[in-house]
């Protein structure tokens, strides 16, 4: 029997995750609710991945990233807690987190310092590369064809600041044809925090 499970997230990024998709991504400025709304769905594609027997890594990349503080892994453990069926599936420790059933782990990693290993890891589902405006055409050359997988993703979230980055030229300037790329900011976000918005109002 199948179930019907609901989660919020700003409506410009419901197309985005519909359907297939080699690339799904956004960029914008901040407080549009990009690295929540990836995070979130790491998890939700995790969960329908694992329920369905499949096995694999979901991948959750920074071009810096020194430790674990670092990371994406706060967003991801905030927004799996956030929602109780997603809390149900996986297991959160200090520095893992993984679903109960063994099938679904995420891995943390910079790609500056962590190429090579990043190079050797197998069964990557989801490789989700955050603040990625700053990843190097080297990076995203090795990172591309080392997610291969079957119906393997590649997702990206950052903030432009130049349209001489490579970010910027591999997937806006001449986005991959697989590929569901959405511009985001404060407006699109309905939960935009009062204290952003108090910020903003003052710039």
């Amino acid at each position: 029997m199948s179930k019907v499970a609901d989660v919020q997230l700003p409506g410009k990024l419901i197309p985005v995750f519909e359907g297939t998709a080699r690339i799904r991504g956004a960029y914008g400025g901040r407080g549009s609710g990009k690295t929540r709304s990836f995070a979130l769905m790491t998890a939700v594609f995790g969960y329908r991945w694992g329920m369905s027997g499949l096995r694999g890594t979901i991948l959750c990349g920074r071009e810096f990233m020194y430790s674990l503080s670092e990371s994406s892994m706060a967003e991801v453990k905030n927004a799996i807690l956030s929602v109780d069926w997603l809390a149900d599936y996986y297991e959160i420790g200090e520095k893992y987190i993984r679903s109960r059933d063994g099938n679904i782990t995420y891995t943390f990693a910079g790609m500056r310092r962590s190429l090579d290993s990043i190079k050797s890891q197998s069964r990557i589902l989801i490789a989700w590369v955050d603040e990625a405006e700053s990843v190097s055409g080297r990076a995203w050359d090795i990172l591309m064809p080392t997610v291969r997988e079957v119906n393997s993703e590649v997702w990206i979230t950052y903030n432009p600041e130049s349209k001489y980055s490579a970010t910027h030229e591999r997937f806006r300037a001449n986005p991959p044809k697989d590929s569901k790329i959405v511009s985001m900011n404060y407006k699109d976000n309905p939960w935009f925090p009062e204290v952003l918005e108090r910020t903003r109002l003052e710039d």
